[in-house]
């Protein structure tokens, strides 16, 4: 606060009190409010942290704005309420936000040139060239089989095409609105966003670079050339497969380049790759997309070699897989291919070689007048590169490949095959062993056990409505399960490989696969209970108790990026150090978090409006007389709302102009029929009429009665009772995190020793009700926080009681037994 504002302050509290006590409420109910809302956006990012609550990081960077603005308004708020106190409480919140923005906000990225780049280029910055054009620049370097010709455009054209379109604001604040369990949702938000990728335009400095390196790869081909444009986004192809996430647009024309181009990028914010991104923890911004341009290979086959067997990685083959044509089919899990395995070893061998079944359009070898895709003195030779790729990269392979119409292979990709550790698998329950037959048996393809009722959607629109918990059943294996894929407890199919895309992701996340079981979709009823034992490849019916341990493993956490990163991001909002406001480090020297400085402004806010009006009762010169056939002088403040409309053309109130449930609760405990009122002894302060004067004082005045400040949710009541007094400051209003009761006792006409007797009395009372209670000396403070209205209006009713029924207590009080006995028939009469 500037002196300005000070000095208007100070100049109110002298001429002015009564606006002072107005301005500082609604300074309270505004910190209350602006509390209420802090805590939310800390549950919601403790939730997002600790609850592992899949979302992208634009949803944490926007709840951390939020929060940053909420907590410099907070703090505004505080020092609003009590001038002149806590002057450096500012520079400590601004601190702690500087800290957290820090860790928050995304990191600068570059998009200065180079937009494009060739294989050569690659190999050295693999950030520029995205995790598919790096790999398969290396393979180029050290491989013994070709590549295709090519080139990159460079993540930095994607940072450029984003800026140049001003796009970033928008995208950010859809993708905060991702909610997974909405596939649905998801994919209206994602179709949003590819909506202004595709209309964007592609900056001239970016397109001018890759239809250069274009028309030299045409030229080198004599001006005729089609072109295949792939996704290679940073993090694509690494531990963080992304298979068949992306868009790879074939066949394009060198005029067509463009569109072809802004498809790829737009496919980076498909809903399926958004979903996969957001589960494997990867902000947006950290993947950004780089586009693999080639010459386009016209195959005769295509396919996959996996160097490891994801069901036994232990074992000693690696298997190819093969299907004619373009390995769409293959990939996206709709043909079976022909598959040949193939020993490890320093002269490959090929131990078995089985055809395709399930999709005869493109399946190789299921009749007797077919040949093999794939021939298999090229089968060895993929697997020799295979295992040369493998100790390169030093990890097993997943290989794309194609032969094309001369009988040449190329390598098209190369990333790590996910594979699910065995290690401490648990053994079946040997007192229950497994069923003699399965329904089904096919081929594991993600290893694992899952147990759950039958869903077969018929439309990819259906995933919406899969349940938690259950066995999806399908003809083919879709990437666009990779939505509601740690909803499923196992995956079966009729058809389809463990060399589907869907099923690289599914090993990812430990999900159990079965594929080409034939007849599935005919066999397993809508919500049937199996259990799918995907390791064996086996389907059983019902739970399988031998497998009951093995289906409940959790599946595995990762330590993404998003992890590690939130974990930075919570140290500076979460941890609370502020606990104790008695000892000295409660204050703004001791807050290190933004919950310590919420902590800090909430209990400083309520102790303000503890202490709300002094003992001269300056601020009360409008309070209004109430009329009561009670035996008090209390003066009523209505700082709005807290009487009715009725009240205000009167000079004196009475109980039925009171509006304030918190009032109208407390009263009613006053007039609780086991409260008897002395009516010849007033109420009033007895020891300050004592001190003023001889005594001459109106027994009415303001200084000597009791007050109550009311407004429509708040209540402040300070009860004088002779040579005792007592204090009620509450909220009451539809927000529970904002209510409160806090209560204080002092004082009294007996001896120190009845007045500690008449102090354990209310203290185990209030205890009894839920309040935190300490005495310090004859002075007894008391808190219940964070309670629903009817429960603060019930307490409150307890209190009003609890304040007839102690008026002269200690003046009869002998021992501690008659306290306890006093207590018992004290909550016995509520």
């Amino acid at each position: 606060m500037d002196f300005k504002e000070l000095f208007k302050h100070w100049t109110y509290q002298v001429f002015a009190p009564g606006t002072v006590l107005r301005r500082k409420y609604e300074s309270f109910k505004n910190l209350l409010e602006i509390d209420r809302a802090c805590l939310e956006r800390i549950a919601e990012l403790e939730d997002i942290h600790y609850g592992g609550t899949p979302v992208d990081w634009a949803r944490v960077n926007q709840l951390v704005r939020e929060l940053l603005s909420q907590s410099d308004f907070l703090v505004r708020e505080l020092l609003a309420m009590t001038p002149g106190n806590y002057l450096d409480l500012p520079d400590y919140r601004n601190k702690i936000a500087f800290y957290l923005t820090m860790a928050s906000e995304p990191q600068d990225f570059e998009f200065a040139p180079p937009f494009a780049m060739s294989y050569e280029e690659a190999l050295g910055r693999p950030a520029c060239a995205g995790g598919k054009a790096h790999n398969l620049a290396q393979a180029a370097a050290l491989a013994e089989l070709p590549v295709p010709e090519g080139f990159v455009i460079t993540c930095r054209a994607f940072h450029y095409f984003i800026e140049y379109n001003e796009l970033r604001p928008r995208i950010d604040t859809l993708l905060a609105k991702v909610n997974l369990d909405a596939p649905g949702f998801v994919g209206d938000i994602c179709e949003e966003i590819q909506r202004l990728i595709l209309a964007g335009e592609v900056p001239p400095a970016v397109e001018q670079e890759y239809r250069h390196r274009a028309m030299l790869l045409a030229g080198a081909r004599g001006g005729r050339v089609r072109l295949a444009l792939r996704s290679s986004a940073r993090g694509e192809d690494s531990e963080a497969s992304f298979a068949g996430q992306y868009e790879s647009v074939l066949g394009v024309s060198l005029s067509d380049i463009t569109p072809a181009y802004k498809k790829v990028l737009a496919s980076k914010y498909s809903a399926k790759a958004v979903t996969y991104r957001i589960r494997y923890g990867l902000p947006d911004q950290q993947t950004p997309m780089a586009v693999l341009v080639t010459e386009m290979i016209d195959p005769a086959a295509s396919g996959v070699v996996y160097t490891r067997d994801p069901a036994d990685p232990d074992g000693d083959t690696l298997a190819v897989y093969a299907v004619p044509g373009m390995g769409r089919a293959l990939v996206d899990g709709s043909a079976s291919p022909e598959t040949l395995t193939i020993s490890r070893g320093e002269a490959p061998a090929i131990v078995a070689h089985a055809s395709g079944g399930g999709a005869p359009q493109v399946v190789c070898g299921d009749t007797p007048d077919e040949g093999p895709c794939l021939p298999e003195a090229h089968a060895l030779s993929l697997a020799r590169v295979g295992l040369h790729l493998e100790r390169l990269f030093r990890a097993p392979q997943d290989i794309e490949w194609c032969m094309d119409r001369n009988g040449s292979l190329y390598i098209l990709q190369a990333r790590p095959l996910g594979l699910e550790a065995a290690d401490g698998e648990p053994e079946p329950d040997r007192d229950a062993p497994l069923p003699d037959e399965p329904l089904l048996r096919g081929v594991p393809a993600s290893p694992g056990v899952g147990m759950g009722p039958v869903c077969k959607p018929q439309r990819i629109t259906d995933l919406d409505s899969v349940a938690e918990g259950c066995v999806l059943v399908a003809d083919t294996l879709s990437p666009a399960y990779v939505s509601v894929l740690e909803r499923l407890a196992a995956v079966v199919t009729d058809t389809g490989s463990k060399a589907s895309h869907f099923a690289s992701v599914a090993r990812e996340f430990g999900l159990p696969v079965v594929v080409n079981a034939k007849f599935a979709t005919r066999t397993l009823e809508e919500g049937r209970q199996v259990t799918v034992d995907a390791t064996h490849g086996r389907v059983y019916d019902g739970a399988v108790a031998a497998l009951k341990e093995r289906a409940g493993r959790p599946r595995p956490q990762r330590d993404t990026p998003f992890r590690r990163r939130m974990a930075e991001v919570m140290s500076r909002i979460s941890p609370l150090n502020l606990t104790d406001p008695e000892d000295e480090n409660f204050a703004p020297h001791g807050c290190r978090t933004i919950h310590d400085i919420v902590r800090f402004c909430h209990e400083r806010g309520v102790g303000e409006m503890f202490s709300l009006v002094g003992k001269d009762g300056r601020g009360l010169t409008q309070a209004k007389l109430l009329q009561t056939p009670l035996p008090v002088v209390l003066h009523v403040l209505d700082l709005g709302g807290g009487l009715t409309p009725a009240a205000a053309a009167e000079k004196t109130v009475d109980p039925c102009h009171f509006a304030s449930g918190s009032l109208i609760a407390l009263w009613e405990g006053l007039n609780h029929p086991d409260v008897q009122w002395d009516g010849s002894l007033l109420a009033f302060d007895w020891e300050r009429f004592d001190q003023m004067s001889g005594g001459v004082f109106s027994l009415k005045s303001k200084i000597l009665s009791s007050y109550v400040v009311v407004a429509r949710e708040y209540m402040h009541l300070l009860m004088r009772f002779g040579y005792h007094f007592a204090v009620v400051d509450a909220m009451c209003g539809e927000h529970p995190e904002a209510n409160y009761v806090n209560f204080r006792f002092k004082g009294g006409g007996a001896g120190v020793g009845q007045r500690l007797l008449r102090l354990d009395f209310v203290k185990k009372v209030l205890a009894s009700a839920g309040f935190r209670v300490k005495v310090t000396g004859d002075m007894l403070d008391a808190r219940l926080d964070r309670a629903p209205a009817p429960k603060i209006e019930l307490t409150l009713t307890l209190v009003g009681t609890l304040l007839g029924r102690t008026r002269l207590m200690d003046m009869a009080l002998t021992g501690d037994d008659q306290v306890q006995e006093l207590v018992d028939q004290f909550l016995e009469s509520l």
